[in-house]
Formats: C-alpha cells, sequence, structure tokens
C-alpha cells in the first residue's frame, strides 16, 4: 500500500496495544508494547524512520513535526542563515510543514511503508505571564466563557483544591492572554499545520501553565480542531504540568497517597474534558539529555494513573514519554509512545564527525568522495537508521505488522 496512518487507524493500534486486561490488571511484560515516536528534523531522519517501519514483517511508528523544526525547514530567517537584507515572505511554520508533508508521503509510498503516522510534536503554547500587558487580537470572543466554564467543571467534580488561587484579578489575566496576539498566532499556527500535514497524532505542550488555564487551552484546541476544523480523526495529546531540562536543579519527587489519588483524578478530569487521547506529565525525564544522563521512569505514577482515567473516562490515553533519549527503560506498554529526538541528532553528528576524522586532509584538500552528498545520504542517514533500530528493539513494536494488520482489518 504505502499510505499513511490515519488518527483513527493510529488509535486501533493503541487499543490493541493497551497495557490493561479487560479487568484492568496489567498485562505481562512480554505483552505490552511502545511505540517510538521519532522526531524529524531533516529529510534523510524522515528516510531513515521510514525505512525501519517498512523493513521486513513492517513496524509501526511516529514521526514527528515540531514546530520548531517546521520553521527552520521553511526557512525563519534568524533560526537559519540568511544573508543580511535578504527578504521573506509567508508563514516559514507552514511553508515548512507543507515541504515535510510531501517528503513524507513520498518516501511512505518509495518504500511500501503501511504503519507510518505523522505527529506534531511541542508546539509549544506561550508562556504565561501574569505581569505582562498582552497586545489584544480583535477578532477573538468567548474566552471569559471558557475560563468560568473551566472553573465549573473543576469545581463540580470535586477538584477545587487542586485549582490555583483565582484572586488578584487572575481570571482576567487569563482572558488577556487567550485573546492575545501571541495566542492567537500560535493557535493559528498549529490549526494551519493540522490542515498541511492532517497529522494522526498532534501535540499541544502547555508546560508550566496552571490546571484551570490549562483546561481552557486545551479545550480550545481541541474544540477548534473538531468544530472549526471538522477534524474528528486527529488524537490530541494534552499536557500536564511540567518535565524537566537537562541541567536544571529540579529534583523528581515521586506522588505517593493522597497526592498521585489527586493527580489522578485531575489527569482523569483533564482526559474527560477535552477528549484527550494521549497525556504527557512529569516521570522524571529530563528534555534534552546528554550521553552521560539516565533518568528512572515512575512506572507506579504511570500505571496508577492511566488505571483512574480507563476507570473514570473508560478511554485508554496513552502516556506519552518526553525525553525519551535519557530515559534508564522504556516500561513497554505503561508508555504509549516514547518521545526521542536528542538521540538521532547525535547519532547522526557523530557518524559525520567520524566520517571526516577518518581523512581530514581530504576534507580540507577538497577530496570530492569526502566532500560529497554521500556524506549526508550515506553516513548520516546510515548512522540515524542504526540509532533508530537500537531504540525501537527494547519497544516490542518490532514486526508487530501482522497484528496490527490485523487489528486495522486489513
Amino acid at each position: 500500500m504505502g499510505a499513511m496512518l490515519t488518527g483513527r487507524e493510529l488509535r486501533k493500534i493503541y487499543d490493541l496495544f493497551c497495557p490493561f486486561d479487560d479487568e484492568l490488571n496489567l498485562k505481562p511484560e512480554e505483552e505490552r508494547v511502545t511505540l517510538l515516536a521519532a522526531n524529524a528534523n531533516n529529510w534523510w531522519q524522515t528516510r531513515a524512520f521510514v525505512m525501519l517501519s517498512a523493513l521486513d514483517k513492517q513496524s509501526p511508528i511516529i514521526i514527528q513535526f515540531s514546530h520548531n523544526a517546521n520553521t527552520k525547514i521553511g526557512g525563519l530567517p534568524g533560526k537559519i542563515f540568511a544573508p543580511e537584507g535578504l527578504g521573506y515572505r509567508g508563514n516559514p511554520a507552514i511553508r515548512g510543514a507543507r515541504a515535510m508533508a510531501t517528503w513524507i508521503e513520498e518516501e511512505v509510498e518509495a518504500w511500501g511503508a503501511d504503519l507510518v503516522a505523522a505527529s506534531l510534536d511541542h508546539f509549544a503554547v506561550p508562556k504565561f505571564d501574569a505581569d505582562k500587558d498582552y497586545p489584544q487580537c480583535a477578532v477573538p470572543t468567548g474566552y471569559a466563557d471558557a475560563i468560568d466554564a473551566s472553573i465549573a467543571y473543576l469545581e463540580g467534580v470535586d477538584l477545587g483544591h487542586m485549582m490555583e488561587d483565582m484572586s488578584g484579578g487572575l481570571k482576567d489575566k487569563y482572558i488577556s492572554y487567550l485573546s492575545s496576539v501571541e495566542y492567537q498566532d500560535f493557535r493559528s499556527d498549529f490549526m494551519e499545520t493540522v490542515e498541511v500535514i492532517k497529522p494522526a497524532w498532534g501535540m499541544i505542550d502547555t508546560e508550566g501553565i496552571p490546571p484551570v488555564l490549562d483546561f481552557a487551552v486545551s479545550r480550545d484546541i481541541a474544540d477548534a480542531t473538531r468544530i472549526e476544523l471538522g477534524n474528528h480523526d486527529m488524537m490530541l495529546e494534552a499536557e500536564l504540568g511540567e518535565t524537566g531540562q537537562s541541567g536544571d536543579d529540579k529534583e523528581y519527587v515521586a506522588m505517593a497517597g493522597q497526592d498521585l489519588e489527586d493527580f489522578a483524578n485531575l489527569t482523569a478530569a483533564f482526559v474527560e474534558y477535552t477528549g484527550a487521547e494521549g497525556l504527557s506529565y512529569d516521570i522524571g525525564m529530563k528534555h534534552a539529555a546528554t550521553a552521560t544522563e539516565k533518568h528512572p521512569i515512575d512506572e507506579n505514577k504511570i500505571e496508577a494513573v492511566e488505571r483512574r482515567v480507563i476507570e473514570k473516562t473508560g478511554t485508554y490515553a496513552a502516556f506519552a514519554q518526553h525525553g525519551g533519549t535519557g530515559s534508564a527503560g522504556v516500561a513497554k506498554g505503561l508508555i504509549g509512545k516514547t518521545n526521542i529526538n536528542t538521540a538521532f541528532l547525535v547519532a547522526g553528528s557523530i557518524g559525520r564527525h567520524e566520517f571526516f576524522a577518518s581523512d581530514p586532509e581530504g576534507v580540507m584538500g577538497g577530496n570530492k568522495k569526502m566532500c560529497g552528498t554521500d556524506v549526508e545520504t550515506s553516513i548520516y542517514l546510515e548512522s540515524v537508521y542504526d540509532e533508530a533500530v537500537r531504540r525501537m528493539e527494547p519497544t516490542g513494536s518490532m514486526n508487530t505488522g501482522p497484528a496490527c494488520f490485523k487489528a486495522l482489518g486489513w
């Protein structure tokens, strides 16, 4: 076939790989599966991931395109080299999205890959700053009602104690944020990118935003996708809380007792309110982990939260592990998708470095063999491919194509 997976097809694969049985007991580890979600920052990474998916009996894979990567592919001055004085026209995020959408479709068809799903990764909403005077957009209305609805919902499910203190005019500040040029530009970029790429999975990054605002923002994006775009296909990933960054001084503290109970209930409410089918929250990972970092996974938290979400909503909302490069393991099945980006950038760079270091005189002397396109199309491509194999092997998803095809009715 060689066609992209739709969101509803990806949903069926996730239902197949749900880590719980009908009685909500955790399945044996050997029966559990995690999907590799590989970030593609350039053409050759995309090709490497598609090749891996198509090989042998085929393996499901999620290939992710971030807002940042799209703007670079699209040529945003300031993020790429551009000669001084050169003009730029159009929206680089959308130009990049169009380019990557065309490329991945061509690659999937060329290699006969049937289990590739496109994803939007880390479309980050603007950081909320209570002290900021946000320039306002003239068009949006109804955001006061959105904040009121978020508050009323949380209070109605007995989670008012999990809300931030709304005194001091915070509601008005939230409304100003939601109706700001900054937020509306983000919203527009996300919606237009969804239209261009038609991803099976879409992630909005609300990292660090307080609960009331997070519920309102995530519901706003969910409604915009389903109602304004008429898109009921894409699986939406939403985020609660904040994940660490490599080099920060934040120590992860595992939840237990009532704190874990409260968070599990808050997460279930979040899924019910937003309709999210994927979730992200802190389990001890760090973004952009270095080669020496290995962070343990809070499996107890994931299991407790996922079980509660299913109990309360009837929905298996797959957990998305951010910062997967530095993860100490995979926690098969409990982690629905493990997001890897840094490891592939590092692997490709090491491949180039070792190749150039093998004959520096040839490089500096203008040896075409050392400086030609093979550096990208062979050395870099193979290095990224090998790292993708290494990252997929422990997930349990390798060569699960026949089971996926059966679940899809193919």
